[in-house]
């Protein structure tokens, strides 16, 4: 990704911003003939939210912010008592795992002991240390159900841009999760996560939802990777701020029974309602096997359009050759399919889709890609980024055609 960006978390240069709209919510009880009826609590009877920061980088500036945040909103009384946040750290200083309950009520980050701090650095952008610390959090604090937030840079699915994997004599795999520069300092050149490791150790883990606080992760490639991770993937297919979520609103909104998701999506949503925007949207991964198969068929019929789009008018979350050639196109597949399809099939594509995504947006968002503020149109946007595989990327070095064509969604998708 680009160098020199001012406010997202794609790798690069990052500026802390502070956003101050916070939403609150209040349950009252009402009673009858003297006697208070038992409150039905909206939450779970237990769910452990796993919150996984990789902030050994530009990013470790923002990361105290964020847990204080989580502390505020932690402090629920009607949080269920086997509610509870289990955040793994690494920043500057050494990795270390933090649990925050409806008990904990220290409100201030530097108050706040850690459970077990690590006795050396770790590679925090490896799955294998993801895969260690979701183990050690179901052997001891076991629940009803789990969430997890993946807390870092991000760039999709797309190859490193790690100089160490851009250099080396092996080639690269889609390296594009997390930053951990391996020196404890706030550089932005290191090791990445591959989306296929990630999904290795996700799989089979049943989470109610894994919620992307991180760049451009909303990408069909990427969810169709994840798909028997978790029931919904909720993430954003652009740039979002570096100071992220506003998590005294979204803790109280993970931990919702039923409505979690929706509230997820309106609670971000309004963090950035009055400033730089965003584009969040909610996947239902037990769907995506149908949409892929059913995504064949229109990509066999459309091919040759979609390999022929013109593309400057389109909703395009990040932009190919605007800073550097690091990153591809990241065009929304509503405008795609807006561009190629007959009203007919546009109303069969779309009733499918909504079926999938539910999609929420600000009417704008800041983009880093060139250094704008970009409308969004309605009729583009379904909160969903997918490549296509253009000439022009053929020559790429980062050659993500060769790479797109390994991917799980194009060998189910694209390949004839």
């Amino acid at each position: 990704m680009k160098k020199n960006s001012l406010f997202n978390r794609v790798y690069g240069t990052v500026a802390t911003m502070f956003f101050f709209i916070v939403a609150t919510c209040s349950f009252s009880a009402c009673s009858k003939d003297d006697e208070t009826p038992p409150i039905v609590s909206p939450y779970v009877e237990s769910r452990t939210v796993m919150v996984y920061m990789v902030a050994e980088n530009s990013l470790n500036k923002n990361v105290w912010a964020d847990v204080q945040e989580m502390l505020v909103g932690m402090n629920n009384d009607t949080l269920s008592a086997n509610d509870r946040l289990v955040i793994y750290l690494d920043d500057v200083k050494l990795p270390r795992i933090y649990v925050v309950d409806k008990t904990t009520k220290i409100t201030q980050f530097s108050e706040l002991v850690p459970v077990m701090t690590y006795e050396n650095d770790v590679n925090s952008s490896s799955a294998e240390q993801l895969g260690t610390f979701i183990d050690y959090v179901k052997s001891n604090y076991p629940a009803e159900s789990y969430g997890l937030v993946m807390w870092s840079h991000a760039s999709g699915w797309t190859p490193s841009n790690f100089s160490g994997d851009m250099y080396s004599e092996t080639p690269t795999k889609r390296k594009s999760f997390g930053v951990d520069n391996g020196k404890n300092t706030t550089n932005n050149n290191g090791n990445q996560m591959n989306i296929d490791d990630m999904a290795s150790v996700l799989q089979g883990n049943a989470f109610d939802f894994i919620f992307f606080d991180a760049c451009v992760m909303q990408t069909i490639e990427v969810a169709y990777e994840l798909r028997d991770a978790a029931k919904w993937l909720i993430a954003s297919p652009a740039e979002i701020p570096a100071s992220g979520a506003n998590y005294e609103t979204m803790t109280r909104a993970m931990f919702l029974k039923d409505d979690y998701v929706n509230q997820m999506l309106t609670v971000y949503k309004q963090e950035y309602s009055n400033a730089y925007g965003i584009v969040v949207s909610a996947v239902n991964t037990e769907a995506l096997d149908d949409y892929a198969a059913y995504m064949k068929s229109v990509v066999a019929a459309h091919r040759s359009e979609m390999l022929n789009l013109n593309i400057s008018s389109m909703l395009n979350y990040i932009r190919y050759g605007s800073w550097t050639t690091t990153s591809p196109d990241f065009l929304d597949m509503q405008g795609i399919m807006l561009k190629v399809l007959d009203d007919e099939e546009y109303a069969q594509w779309k009733g499918n889709t909504d079926k999938l995504i539910t999609c929420v947006h600000t009417g704008r968002w800041y983009s880093g890609y060139p250094k704008s503020i970009i409308a969004i149109d309605d009729a583009q946007c379904c909160g969903m980024a997918m490549f296509i595989p253009f000439e022009k990327y053929t020559y790429s070095y980062e050659s993500f055609n060769e790479k797109y064509l390994k991917t799980s969604w194009a060998k189910a998708v694209w390949i004839e």
